[in-house]
């Protein structure tokens, strides 16, 4: 049996694929900011919940704007769904803050609560929840056709409607869902 090669999938989006039967991820979007040999963890991209930025930042006894009241939190996965996390642009500027890839950092600090309420950070999105794989999973789910794999677009991260993300990533690689078949045969 022959080990696939290690690649390094942080900064990629991972497409879920139209025949994953599964109740979490199916049409899901997510993009991956940590990616080892012992793991992996990142964040659906595409799926508002019904709290805004805003009204997370008043249960937190800030000032919200009327841009954050408007902005939806999202729900990025199912591990530690009370938890909130920021994705950016800019850099690493924060208590709790790491550069994810180019131009994206995450922050997990409350100290950029304020930025937000401020509305001074131009592109940001805060998930509620993450996404995890242990070691050797999501290389498995990969091969196994579960994801397809896009490099991460800026634009289809922080500047695309959430109903759309997962067409778009769709149409950067290539694929069409629709016309998607999941089964092999042999010749």
């Amino acid at each position: 049996m022959t080990k696939t090669k290690f690649k390094n999938l942080a900064h990629h989006f991972l497409l879920s694929s139209p025949s994953l039967d599964d109740e979490i991820f199916s049409g899901a979007l997510i993009y991956v900011c940590r990616h080892t040999r012992d793991g992996a963890w990142g964040f659906i991209v595409n799926r508002p919940l019904p709290a805004s930025v805003g009204g997370l930042l008043s249960e937190l006894d800030l000032p919200s704007s009327q841009l954050a009241m408007n902005t939806p939190a999202l729900d990025g996965g199912p591990m530690r769904p009370e938890a909130g996390f920021v994705l950016h642009t800019g850099l690493p500027d924060y208590a709790s803050s790491f550069a994810v890839g180019e131009n994206v950092c995450l922050t997990t600090s409350k100290d950029i609560l304020e930025n937000l309420s401020a509305d001074s950070l131009e592109h940001y999105l805060v998930c509620m929840g993450f996404c995890s794989w242990g070691k050797g999973q999501l290389e498995d789910e990969v091969t196994a056709g579960d994801w397809l794999v896009s490099p991460c677009d800026l634009q289809i991260l922080f500047g695309t409607p959430y109903d759309e993300r997962l067409d778009k990533a769709y149409d950067k690689i290539g694929v069409n869902p629709n016309a998607f078949v999941s089964i092999t045969g042999y010749a």
